[in-house]
């Protein structure tokens, strides 16, 4: 049935909100896998094989921070590390949550919490400031790392 999706009781301003859920972790999540890949190259391809969920990409960049040498922006990385994987959590609750009819009798999605549209902006700015820390590190330190790792392997 074409507009089938129309007879579900959602109004546009949640559907924007989840949206945006959903846009700014997949951004930091993807900003996590490529920090990966600086660190070790191969780590997007393993993702892709693997078909790796967010926790198993948070994973593996932890155990790859961890193993660094130390420096502060390896500390850094170790924090965003741990950050990450709580921010999974966080869209695990809000993405995999069920609906249910709040108090006021809108739709929402529900897990620990309704998860009303206020929610779901401080989320989605925990993803966002998450995402534009790795970026900055993915194109600063990170960057230079690389270049060195490519560096000492010439011949």
């Amino acid at each position: 049935m074409d507009n089938a999706r129309a007879r579900t009781p959602l109004d546009a301003s949640y559907a924007e909100s989840l949206g945006t859920v959903a846009y700014c972790f997949a951004s930091c999540e993807w900003n996590v896998a490529w920090c990966c890949e600086r660190i070790a190259p191969g780590s997007l391809d393993k993702f892709r094989t693997d078909r790796s969920t967010a926790g198993q990409i948070g994973k593996h960049f932890k155990n790859l921070v961890r193993n660094m040498p130390p420096s502060s922006a390896r500390k850094e990385l170790a924090e965003l590390a741990d950050a990450f994987l709580v921010l999974v959590e966080l869209r695990n609750d809000i993405l995999h949550g069920k609906p249910c009819t709040a108090p006021g009798g809108a739709q929402r999605l529900s897990g620990s919490q309704i998860w009303e549209i206020s929610d779901l902006n401080l989320a989605a700015d925990r993803f966002t400031e998450c995402s534009i820390a790795l970026n900055g590190l993915l194109h600063g330190f990170l960057a230079q790392l690389a270049s060195l790792l490519e560096t000492s392997a010439k011949p």
